[in-house]
């Protein structure tokens, strides 16, 4: 495996923290749910991947539309990403089109990471849980994905993502909010959308994620599922503890809190997190302050 602090830049080190810190929130949960939960834990946790993507979609036409961008998939993979730029990821782009986009994903940091700490198949299923649901959701439903293969599925050397809108499967009326050829009087784009930066992409992505979990964990298995969560976040927080020590060190940094804050994708004060004022409801962000933050805290000795 790349030694990261020989080849990257502190800036770029911070992004790669917080990309790999999600990564692991995500499959540390998603596994708990399973462990404890079984086959309908696997069933809640698919299901929240695919509404935590919905939201994603939604949030991303919203952005798009707010600076008069037309709902495509050019614009989709081109105009102001949610996710971060991350510079140990390789792909071929073979088409990028209004109605299509069509890719090879050659290395996927995530895919590689789960591999590595043994949670392949947690990662499988958010690959074919997320991506469907965001891209569908961002273009009111009627895109087409197909991920024929992923890095996450053993002997798949790559991930092939062929992803379609198709005109002729629109009604009348989203023509022209989709297309510039269906729209006479279109003036372009209004503003422009700045791409998510490390520290406050990944946190709002985490902090969705988590959100999301917390919701349909509730609805189906009650304080159950709260309890298979509790375990979760526990885990998480040591792995994110021992983590942070480790990068503390190779970067010769101190361990304290400004280090925390700007290389874990969730705020060292949730109460400062301006992202729980939209997704403070079932007890998400209570649930966290209590099961995971004093773990944290206590393991890193702040």
């Amino acid at each position: 495996m790349e030694n990261i602090y020989e080849l990257y830049t502190p800036e770029q080190l911070e992004m790669i923290h917080n990309s790999d810190h999600y990564t692991m929130f995500y499959a540390i949960l998603g596994q708990q749910l399973i462990d404890e939960l079984g086959v309908e834990g696997e069933s809640a946790l698919r299901e929240a991947t695919r509404r935590y993507g919905k939201d994603r979609g939604a949030y991303r036409r919203q952005r798009h539309l707010d600076a008069n961008v037309k709902i495509n998939m050019k614009n989709l993979f081109s105009i102001g990403s949610d996710l971060p730029a991350d510079p140990r990821f390789h792909g071929d782009q073979l088409r990028l089109i209004p109605e299509e986009r069509n890719t090879h994903t050659l290395r996927c940091p995530m895919a590689e990471l789960w591999i590595d700490e043994g949670y392949q198949y947690v990662g499988r299923l958010y690959c074919e849980e997320f991506h469907p649901a965001c891209y569908s959701s961002y273009a009111f439903g009627y895109t087409k994905v197909g991920l024929a293969k992923t890095l996450t599925q053993k002997g798949d050397e790559y991930c092939a993502f062929n992803i379609v809108l198709r005109q002729e499967d629109l009604p009348e009326e989203l023509k022209p909010v989709c297309f510039e050829h269906y729209d006479p009087y279109y003036t372009g784009q209004t503003k422009s959308i700045p791409k998510a930066e490390a520290k406050t992409g990944f946190n709002l992505l985490t902090l969705r994620v988590y959100y999301y979990m917390v919701e349909v964990v509730r609805e189906r298995f009650g304080p159950e599922g709260i309890e298979a969560l509790s375990h979760g976040l526990e885990k998480a927080a040591v792995y994110a503890a021992d983590h942070l020590k480790l990068a503390a060190q190779a970067m010769n940094k101190p361990l304290d809190v400004a280090f925390a804050d700007a290389n874990y994708p969730l705020y060292w004060n949730p109460d400062e997190d301006p992202v729980w004022e939209q997704y403070n409801r079932h007890g998400a962000k209570e649930l966290l302050k209590k099961e995971f933050y004093p773990v944290l805290r206590r393991e890193l000795g702040l």
